[in-house]
C-alpha cells in the first residue's frame, strides 16, 4: 500500500504530553501497517545528542540534527512522528526548511501551570531551585492558539481525545489512512 509520506512533529513545554501523545500515534500507525519512527527529544539528548547543552545555538542544532534524521527516515519510506519542546519559532522555521511540505506540526498544548504540576522529569522544580539555567521553556514563542491549525489541548481533553484529534490531522494529510 503506497501513502503519502508526512513527519508528525508534535511540540509544546515540558510535561504538555508530547511524548506520550506521540508515543501513542507512532503505535496507531504501526497497528495500521504504516511504516513509521519515533524520534523523541529527551531520548536523542540521552544518545546521539548528548553532546550538545541548552543554549540557544545548541538547541537549534539539536532540532536541526532530529529534523535530518527524520528526513532519512521519509526518504526511506517512513513517517516520522517527532516530540520535541521546539520553544523558538527559529528552530521550528530551521526545521520546516528541512523537512518542507512533509511537515505537519501539532501543537500540544498545556498551560504552564499544569506543566508544572505534572512535571514528571522535576525541571519546573530544578529551574525554581536554581539548579538549572537555559534548561527550560523560557521564553516559550509559540503562536496563539488561534492561529495554530493543529492544537491539542491536553488539559481539557483526555488523553483517548487529544489522540482521536491527532488522528484527525492525519487522516487529512495521508490519503490512505483509515481510522
Amino acid at each position: 500500500m503506497s501513502h503519502v509520506i508526512k513527519v508528525f512533529w508534535l511540540f509544546g513545554r515540558s510535561a504538555a504530553g508530547k511524548t506520550t501523545l506521540a508515543r501513542r500515534l507512532h503505535q496507531k500507525l504501526l497497528d495500521r501497517n504504516i511504516p513509521t519512527l519515533h524520534l523523541d527529544g529527551d531520548e536523542m539528548r540521552s544518545g546521539l545528542n548528548a553532546d550538545l547543552g541548552f543554549s540557544d545555538e545548541a538547541r537549534l542544532e539539536n532540532h536541526r540534527r532530529i529534523a535530518e534524521i527524520a528526513q532519512l527516515a521519509a526518504k526511506q519510506g517512513l513517517n516520522p512522528v517527532v516530540s520535541t519542546m521546539a520553544a523558538q519559532q527559529g528552530h521550528r522555521d530551521a526545521v520546516q526548511k528541512i523537512l518542507g511540505a512533509k511537515l505537519v506540526w501539532l501543537y500540544i498544548h498545556a498551560p504552564l501551570e499544569v506543566c508544572i504540576r505534572r512535571d514528571p522529569k522535576g525541571l519546573y522544580r530544578q529551574a525554581k531551585e536554581g539548579q538549572v539555567r537555559q534548561l527550560l521553556d523560557y521564553p516559550f514563542d509559540l503562536p496563539r492558539p488561534q492561529e495554530q491549525e493543529n492544537y491539542i489541548d491536553t488539559a481539557s481533553q483526555s488523553i483517548e481525545d487529544c489522540c482521536q484529534s491527532i488522528l484527525g490531522v492525519v487522516h487529512r494529510h495521508m490519503s490512505d489512512f483509515m481510522i
